[in-house]
C-alpha cells in the first residue's frame, strides 16, 4: 500500500459509511499513512528530495478526510435530531383533523370529498375515482380554472350504482388549451388514525391511505361525534 492508497481507503470509507466506520477506517489508515510517509522520508533521494508541496499536500489530504468525517458525524446528528422532532410532532397529531397533499378519501353515507389546486387554466381535465383495487369506477371531466376546486363524490359509479363504503383515491389528468399538462395538487381531510414512524418522514395513515408527515397543510380539533 502506498500513501495515496491509504488515503483512498479512508475516503472509501466516507463516502460509503456512517461515520463511526469511516472513524474506524480512518485510525487504522492514519497510522499506515504516518509509517509510509515517515519511510518515503528516510529513503527519499538526496539529490531529490520530496519538496515542501507534495509533503503538505499529503498532509492536507489526510487532514481533508478527516473533516469530511466529521461534517457526516454532523449531519447524522441533525438528521437524528430532525428525525425525532418529526416524530414527536407526527404522534401528537393521532386523532387530529388533517389536511394534506394526497388523493385518498373516505366513502362514508354516500359522499366522499376532496379538494385540488390547479396550476393554470386546464379547460381538459378528467377526474377518475378509483377503488382499493385500482380500478376506475367513476369519470368525469371538466372545464378547470386555475386555482381551488371542491370535488364531492356521491358514491355512485359511471353506470349510476352504489359503491360499497371504503377508501377511494381520486386521479387527475388536465391539460390545457394547447395540450400541454398542467401541474394539480390534490388534497384530502380526514382524522389521522395511525402512525408509522419508521422512517424520516413518518407516515400518517388519513381515510384509510397514508400521506407523509411533510405533506400536511392544516391540522383542528374533529368536530364532535365526526
Amino acid at each position: 500500500m502506498d500513501i495515496a492508497s491509504a488515503s483512498a481507503a479512508v475516503q472509501a470509507a466516507v463516502n460509503g459509511n456512517k461515520s463511526s466506520a469511516a472513524s474506524a477506517a480512518l485510525t487504522g489508515n492514519f497510522d499506515t499513512f504516518l509509517k509510509l510517509l515517515t519511510t518515503q522520508l528516510q529513503h527519499q533521494d538526496p539529490t531529490n528530495p520530496m519538496s515542501s508541496d507534495q509533503f503538505t499536500q499529503q498532509l492536507v489530504q489526510m487532514s481533508g478526510v478527516e473533516q469530511s468525517i466529521q461534517t457526516n458525524r454532523n449531519l447524522e446528528t441533525l438528521l437524528t435530531a430532525n428525525s425525532i422532532q418529526n416524530s414527536n410532532l407526527s404522534v401528537s397529531l393521532l386523532g387530529k383533523e388533517i389536511t394534506g397533499s394526497g388523493t385518498g378519501a373516505l366513502l362514508a353515507e354516500g359522499e366522499a370529498k376532496w379538494s385540488f389546486a390547479v396550476a393554470e387554466d386546464a379547460p381538459d381535465t378528467t377526474l377518475q375515482v378509483i377503488n382499493a383495487d385500482g380500478a376506475a369506477v367513476y369519470t368525469e371531466k371538466l372545464d378547470a380554472t386555475e386555482g381551488t376546486h371542491q370535488f364531492a363524490w356521491d358514491g355512485k359509479d359511471s353506470q349510476g350504482s352504489e359503491m360499497p363504503d371504503g377508501t377511494y383515491f381520486l386521479k387527475i389528468v388536465a391539460n390545457g388549451s394547447a395540450g400541454q399538462p398542467v401541474a394539480v395538487d390534490t388534497r384530502t381531510t380526514g382524522v389521522v388514525t395511525s402512525i408509522d414512524l419508521s422512517t424520516t418522514d413518518p407516515l400518517l395513515t388519513v381515510n384509510g391511505a397514508q400521506i407523509r408527515y411533510s405533506q400536511v397543510l392544516s391540522v383542528k380539533t374533529p368536530a364532535a361525534g365526526s
